[in-house]
């Protein structure tokens, strides 16, 4: 169903950096471009500046340092001092420091300025009731390996209000410096303050078995958060992943490697300022309570995937049950591979300028959706997609980031639109759609070249399976739709591939739809799991001048074609078939031809 596009920013910046692997930076712009096309990826697509966004990993990051012979056991009477109201464990020097043991209320405190410090886990359980287990306050950077076989435990107090240098500490691990975390052991930290793990600048999980309980954010990573392998567990009332750098647009953003990442954040999965970038990550988010957690009154964000930029996945397994959007953009999303299992509360993926969809191993199904996809521009090239949406299944409409109509009774996220030049390219592809409302939707155009589209729709109300506002032609591809016949749209008479509407009595669902040429061969056949009394068809083998029976149940229909389009039911839609819009206001108030 159309809406209303407000306003939209469109970001046109050069997009040099899509990275593979663990490459060196030098490797990194060579790279870039090969990545973002591979897929068919339109060459007009609106990609945000990531030439200084560092989606590689350094060989010291990723290498484990073993723990030293002499370990530092904390539960014995250490020569101790006191600051910042805590009892104090300094590390002051560079190199590798090993801790054992268990201690309460002692906080470990690197103070190292330009070194590099490893802190080895060994066994460890520190629960400070005053403040961070760990802060650094100045190292060039801090590396935490967690030694094989140990597990390791960190937490802070439920309240205090600590502040050194111009920072409030507020997690249970805070570092003013680059943050590593590696190791083939287990670290299980409790942020009862607010936040988990904390870092000013860099944040990077390279491997281990890290499980976060936080107040609010879980995993916090100013400048970015980068995870290469590994199983991390977080259960945030907030965000449970976030970037949030505001300052410099190269910073703020979130890149997964790989891994197994589970998340259950009370507001986003995963937050990033700038870019969210996945190459590999079996990824489970359950945000805001889930999909059927219902209407709340407040302006908060529920999203699984949410980047205030863009959004580039090119791989992985996703797992999303989400109050708000599965996958949020507020600029682009470029899916090139991966399979997705979606449940919105209101989008599964949308994208505020352009969302591209492509690659013949990406299999996305949305089980639950208001909208399925939507953007202002969407191209879908290749891929299996399976969606099932109350409203419409693919929408070029356009939205925006906020989720202030709960206050109105409306639904998380709900956009209001303004007339959209949006575009609906779909290039190739095996889609299904069973939708409440429209099946294909552009408030601009929409043109199909390729693909197997199947639509199933619902027989009733203000619904269509096909709905364009200027020019909606096909030249390739099979489409097959059923739905309903009070506002039907046929494709536009300069398609060059035929194509067929029919009205029809009102058909209980499981009725068989068959066409077949002058000949009796059988050139489509459909089984629609919907009650509907329209049917579309478009196929290569559909051609001017011929004639084809249409089989709806029991009864049949003579069909001779007269040029590419042919529309029975509406004298205006057999004449004119689909040509755009005449006066219409967006939605389905407008008369169009085309329509019944």
């Amino acid at each position: 169903m159309k809406k209303i596009i407000a306003a939209l920013l469109c970001i046109c910046l050069a997009f040099t950096a899509l990275l593979t692997g663990c490459k060196s930076n030098s490797d990194e712009a060579e790279e870039n471009d090969s990545v973002l096309q591979e897929g068919s990826v339109p060459e007009d697509l609106s990609v945000a500046d990531t030439s200084g966004m560092e989606f590689s990993f350094e060989e010291e990051d990723i290498a484990v340092s073993e723990a030293a012979d002499e370990a530092t056991d904390i539960s014995d009477d250490l020569n101790l001092a006191t600051e910042l109201g805590n009892t104090v464990y300094y590390i002051t020097d560079g190199g590798i420091h090993t801790l054992t043991g268990t201690k309460k209320d002692v906080m470990v405190l690197v103070d190292a300025e330009d070194e590099d410090v490893t802190i080895v886990l060994n066994g460890v359980n520190i629960a400070n009731s005053n403040g961070p287990a760990i802060y650094v306050r100045s190292a060039d950077k801090v590396t935490v390996t967690l030694a094989e076989g140990t597990v390791n435990t960190l937490s802070d107090g439920s309240s205090y209000e600590l502040t050194d240098s111009n920072s409030t500490l507020d997690g249970a691990i805070f570092s003013k410096s680059d943050l590593i975390v590696n190791g083939s052991g287990s670290l299980n930290v409790s942020g009862n303050y607010k936040h988990g793990i904390v870092s000013k600048d860099d944040l990077i999980i390279s491997s281990g078995t890290i499980s976060v309980s936080a107040n609010n954010v879980g995993i916090n990573g100013k400048d970015c958060v980068k995870i290469n392998s590994g199983s991390i567990t977080v259960n945030a009332g907030s965000d449970a992943i976030r970037s949030d750098n505001t300052e410099d647009t190269s910073r703020g953003y979130v890149y997964l490697y790989g891994g197994t990442v589970s998340l259950v954040a009370g507001n986003d999965g995963i937050q990033a300022e700038t870019v969210v970038n996945i190459e590999d990550v079996n990824l489970t988010v359950t945000s805001g309570g889930g999909s059927s957690a219902g209407l709340t009154t407040d302006d908060e964000s529920y999203k699984g995937i949410k980047a205030d930029s863009d959004v580039y996945i090119s791989g992985g397994v996703f797992n999303i049950d989400s109050r708000d959007d599965c996958i949020h953009s507020n600029g682009t999303i470029v899916i090139s591979g991966g399979s997705y299992t979606l449940a919105s509360g209101d989008d599964g993926i949308h994208a505020d300028t352009d969302l591209s969809v492509s690659g013949s191993s990406t299999a996305i199904t949305v089980t639950k959706s208001y909208e399925g996809l939507e953007a202002t521009n969407l191209y879908i090239s290749g891929g299996k997609l399976s969606v099932t949406a109350t409203d419409d299944g693919l929408n070029a409409a356009g939205g925006n980031n906020s989720t202030s109509s709960f206050a109105m009774g409306g639904r998380p996220g709900q956009n209001m639109f303004s007339g959209s030049t949006g575009k609906l390219e779909i290039t190739g592809g095996d889609i299904f759609i069973s939708m409440g409302g429209d099946g294909i939707d552009s408030n601009g155009t929409v043109s199909i070249t390729g693909g197997s589209i199947t639509i199933s729709g619902a027989n009733s109300g203000d619904t269509s399976i096909l709905d364009f506002d200027t020019t909606g032609t096909i030249s390739g591809g099979t489409f097959i739709g059923a739905g309903s016949s009070s506002m039907a749209q046929n494709f536009s008479t300069d398609s060059t591939q035929g194509a067929i509407l029919v009205s029809v009595s009102t058909q209980s669902a499981g009725t068989e739809i068959t066409l077949t040429d002058s000949k009796g061969n059988v050139i489509v056949t459909h089984t629609p799991e919907r009650d509907f009394s329209c049917v579309i068809i478009s196929h290569p083998s559909i051609a001017d001048g011929e004639t084809y029976t249409l089989k709806v149940g029991s009864s049949e229909t003579e069909i001779t074609m007269n040029g590419t389009v042919y529309s029975s039911g509406s004298t205006m839609g057999g004449m004119m078939g689909g040509m755009g819009d005449m006066g219409g206001i967006g939605g389905h108030g407008g008369n169009k031809p085309g329509r019944f």
